[in-house]
């Protein structure tokens, strides 16, 4: 993919997020699969099911068992989302940075280990992940 191009993808998938956020919706899911490209070149996000919006929290249980449970998948999960520890909007966020380093790459952060041990790293590194491929600019 050519830089030009995957910042473009990227920063389409930022829009499409901060609209969600604008708006008390985290997607809790967001990965290369939940992320259609368009025949005109547009990126759409897809696959709310695990979506929740912040603003109803209080009508199906307290607000912080709502952004406790865990949903997502594993080698996109944020450190807070496995950890349990209550998340938000920031959650989405780190999902966006394993989905970018999935498009750079094709593959997710640490996919050379099973699932769990995935899991059980980003939960206790809290953020320790690798770099995108040297061949991308710092401004990419």
């Amino acid at each position: 993919l050519p830089e030009m191009v995957f910042c473009k993808y990227t920063r389409q998938i930022l829009q499409g997020v901060a609209y969600l956020h604008e708006n008390c919706v985290v997607h809790r899911d967001i990965k290369g699969n939940n992320v259609m490209l368009m025949p005109t070149g547009i990126i759409k996000l897809i696959d709310f099911g695990c979506a929740k919006r912040l603003a109803w929290a209080g009508l199906n249980g307290t607000h912080s068992d709502m952004l406790k449970s865990m949903h997502g998948t594993p080698y996109w999960m944020a450190p807070e989302v496995i950890n349990e520890s209550g998340y938000g909007r920031k959650s989405d966020i780190w999902s966006i940075g394993c989905t970018v380093f999935e498009m750079a790459t094709g593959k997710p952060p640490l996919a050379s280990m099973d699932r769990m041990a995935a899991m059980f790293y980003i939960g206790a590194h809290r953020g320790l992940m690798p770099p995108l491929p040297e061949h991308f600019s710092e401004n990419a």
